[in-house]
């Protein structure tokens, strides 16, 4: 049954830690100047595989890449967070972009921390080629708000866990010009 993890501290399952090493590989088969990772043990375990193989690439960690923060509903599945808070839930099911979970972040919430995170990430990484750890919302944001350039197609992509893409800034923006895997290598 899924559930809100958002910023619970979560370590990877044994399913994960065989994406995380196969993310590795795939990974290394890239130019990576700098990696900036999620301050989350999901994400630090995710990047651990490929920072092993490549102790010499220096590292972030930042708070700035966790997930979405659903508040009271962390831990939760979707059915008792609806339970819970059944009014707030709805808003936030049907405008989570205004809406936020009690106690948690709304969607502009994660964009603005997001922006934040980019501009500083341009501003002083400027033509290095950077591996992101992160989670699916701060991915589905950088889909919707960079590559698509439309906030509506926020739920559009398929985020699967473990899974890597290959982001390049051009003059027009943002462009995905890569998937590190094939389908069905998950």
């Amino acid at each position: 049954m899924k559930r809100y993890i958002g910023h619970q501290d979560e370590p990877l399952a044994e399913t994960g830690k065989e994406q995380a090493f196969r993310l590795a590989e795939a990974l290394s088969r890239e130019k990576i100047d700098f990696v900036v990772t999620s301050d989350l043990k999901r994400a630090v375990q995710t990047a651990r595989p490929f920072l092993e193989k490549h102790p010499e690439i220096p590292v972030a960690v930042t708070p700035a890449l966790r997930e979405c923060s659903f508040g009271i509903w962390e831990g939760k599945t979707y059915q008792e967070a609806e339970k819970l808070a059944n009014d707030a839930w709805w808003d936030w099911i049907r405008d989570p972009v205004r809406f936020a979970p009690p106690k948690g972040e709304s969607l502009m919430d994660l964009h603005q921390r997001m922006q934040r995170f980019l501009r500083e990430l341009e501003q002083n990484r400027s033509g290095d080629t950077v591996a992101v750890f992160t989670h699916g919302g701060p991915i589905r944001w950088f889909f919707a708000y960079h590559v698509y350039q439309c906030r509506d197609d926020f739920w559009k992509p398929s985020i699967g866990h473990g899974e890597g893409w290959v982001a390049e800034k051009k003059e027009a923006g943002w462009i995905i010009s890569r998937s590190l895997f094939q389908k069905g290598d998950f």
